[in-house]
C-alpha cells in the first residue's frame, strides 16, 4: 500500500513529523518498507504563463515565446509542439537548478536570446502524460512556486500490510490508525448523496449471493471520456504507484485507494439485458482487460448480462464491455464479494489485481453505498454533462425475514443478501456479528450464548 503523506494529513493531522509518522506505523504493525520524495529535488521554477509565441527567425521547428512568472516578462525560446499562447506551464528560470544538477543559465538558440526554460514533466522528475510541456490548469496561479503548487515537498509513504490487516487498504484505514495513536480527530467529510437526474434502469440478479451477498449498480449517462482527470487526482494516484488512464478508471482507481472499495464501469451499450452475479459455465471463455482469454471453471464467480460473462467477480473486468474513448453511457459497478468466493481465484488464472488483493483479504460490506456515491459524485464534476440515476435495491436476507427475495427496480440499483453471520468491521480488527438470540433493539444480540470474543458489547 503507497500513500503519500499530504494527503493522509488531509484525513488526520497530529503533530508529529514524518519520522515519528512512520515509526508510530510500523510499531502498530504496518511495517514501513520505504520512505521516498514525492519528487526530487529542484529550485526556480514557478508557474508560468505563455503570452505570446513566434516563429524563429532561423528555425522552423523553434518558437519564440514571451512568458510571464507573475512579475516580469521573459523571452524563452522553445521547440515543444504544444506551445501556445495562454498555455500555463512549469517555467525553469535563470539560476534554476533541475534534476541531476542541471543549471538553467541565460543562453541563444540560433542567435536569439532565450532566458530559461519551459518544462515538461520528465525534466522535474514527473510522469510525462503527453509529449511536450507539462500543461497546467487554467487557474493555476501565475508566479507561485511549482513546489509548492503541486504539494512536491512531500513523503511517499509505502506499507507491508498482513493479511489480517485490510483495513488499511486505504488512506482512511489508516487515518483512523494514525488518529487513534496520536489521540487526533479524524477529518472525515461526509458524503452526500447524488441527487439522479434520470431514470434509467438495469435488472439484477444474484443467482450467487453467497459469493455476493450486495451488489449496487448505477447508470451514468453522457459520459466524456476524453476529459482530462484533475492534476491533483493525477499526482495522487502517480504517488501511489498507479498512472492515468482516463477519467471513469482514474475515479475508481481514486476511490479503491481513499476508501479501500474496488469498483468496475462497463459501457452500457455494450451489454445486453440486465446483469447476473452467477458462477461461470464449464469452459465459458472471457477475454480479460489484460488481452488473456480465459476459459473458467464452474466454481468462479462471474458478473455475465444475458449473453456472456463480462468481468471476473472481484478481479478483472472483460474487455468486450470496456470503457473506451467512444464511450457515451456507463454502467458503473459497486459490490461486496465474499473472500472465500474470492480467495485463490485470481492466482488460479495467472492474475493478481488491486482488486482481488483486497477482496481475498476483506473488504467492508458497509461501505459499497458510501463509494457509490464517492465515485458517482466525481464522475460528475470530471466528466462534464454526465447524469446520473439513482442505485437500485435488491435484498435476499434469510437472517431477518422469511421471504427469500424482495426486488426494487429503481433508479440505480442496490442488490444485498446478507448471509446468518455478517461481517463488522472496527478500525482495527474484524469482528462477527450473530443472529439474534433474544430480542434487541437493532435485531442483533451481543455476544451469543458460548461464543467468545474480543469484545465485550455491541459494537
Amino acid at each position: 500500500m503507497r500513500f503519500n503523506e499530504a494527503w493522509l494529513r488531509e484525513w488526520v493531522n497530529p503533530a508529529i513529523d514524518t519520522d515519528t509518522l512512520v515509526q508510530q506505523l510500523t510499531m502498530a504493525g504496518l511495517e514501513v518498507d520505504a520512505v521516498e520524495p514525492a519528487a526530487p529535488a529542484f529550485t526556480g521554477v514557478v508557474v508560468g504563463q505563455v503570452e505570446s509565441c513566434e516563429p524563429h527567425p532561423d528555425a522552423d521547428k523553434l518558437r519564440v515565446c514571451q512568458v510571464s512568472n507573475g512579475a516580469d516578462t521573459t523571452q524563452v525560446v522553445c521547440g515543444a509542439a504544444n506551445v501556445r499562447p495562454g498555455l500555463k506551464i512549469p517555467f525553469a528560470q535563470v539560476g534554476a537548478v533541475l534534476p541531476g544538477d542541471f543549471q538553467i543559465k541565460q543562453a541563444k538558440l540560433r542567435g536569439v536570446e532565450s532566458s530559461g526554460m519551459l518544462c515538461g514533466a520528465s525534466e522535474l522528475g514527473l510522469e510525462d502524460l503527453i509529449d511536450g510541456l507539462m500543461e497546467l490548469p487554467d487557474d493555476a496561479p501565475v508566479g507561485t512556486d511549482f513546489r509548492k503548487y503541486l504539494q512536491l515537498d512531500d513523503a511517499v509513504i509505502e506499507v507491508d500490510l498482513t493479511p489480517n490487516r485490510a483495513d488499511c487498504l486505504s488512506l482512511r484505514g489508516i487515518a483512523r490508525e494514525v488518529g487513534v495513536m496520536n489521540q487526533s480527530l479524524l477529518i472525515n467529510a461526509a458524503i452526500d448523496r447524488v441527487a439522479p437526474a434520470i431514470d434509467d434502469t438495469l435488472t439484477v440478479n444474484l443467482a450467487n449471493s453467497q459469493g455476493c451477498p450486495r451488489y449496487l449498480g448505477r447508470v451514468i449517462t453522457g459520459v466524456n471520456v476524453n476529459a482530462d482527470s484533475p492534476l491533483w487526482m493525477i499526482e495522487r494516484l502517480r504517488r501511489a504507484g498507479l498512472r492515468t488512464i482516463d477519467p471513469i478508471v482514474d475515479v475508481t482507481n481514486y476511490v479503491l485507494l481513499e476508501l479501500g472499495q474496488p469498483l468496475h464501469a462497463f459501457d452500457l451499450a455494450k451489454l445486453s439485458g440486465g446483469i447476473t452475479v452467477r458462477n461461470a459455465n464449464a469452459e465459458e471463455k472471457l477475454l480479460t482487460l489484460d488481452d488473456q482469454e480465459l476459459t473458467l471453471r464452474d466454481d468462479t464467480l462471474v458478473i455475465a448480462d444475458d449473453s456472456q460473462a463480462l468481468a471476473l467477480a472481484g478481479v478483472m473486468g472483460g474487455k468486450p464491455s470496456s470503457v473506451t474513448s467512444d464511450t457515451q453511457d456507463i454502467f458503473l459497478e459497486c459490490a461486496f464479494f465474499a473472500p472465500l468466493a474470492i480467495a485463490g481465484k485470481a492466482r488460479s488464472y495467472g492474475l493478481h489485481t488491486d482488486s482481488s488483493h483486497r477482496f481475498e483479504r476483506g473488504v467492508d460490506p458497509q461501505l459499497q453505498n458510501e463509494a457509490i456515491e464517492r465515485a458517482t459524485a466525481l464522475i460528475l464534476e470530471i466528466a462534464s454533462q454526465a447524469r446520473s440515476a439513482k442505485p437500485w435495491t435488491k435484498h435476499t436476507c434469510r437472517a431477518r425475514q422469511k421471504s427469500p427475495c424482495v426486488q426494487i427496480a429503481s433508479k440505480a440499483c442496490w442488490a444485498w443478501a446478507c448471509p446468518p453471520n455478517r461481517w463488522k468491521t472496527s478500525s482495527t480488527v474484524w469482528a462477527w456479528k450473530y443472529p439474534p438470540r433474544k430480542a434487541a433493539k437493532n435485531g442483533w444480540c451481543w455476544p451469543p450464548a458460548g461464543a467468545s470474543t474480543w469484545r465485550s458489547k455491541p459494537t
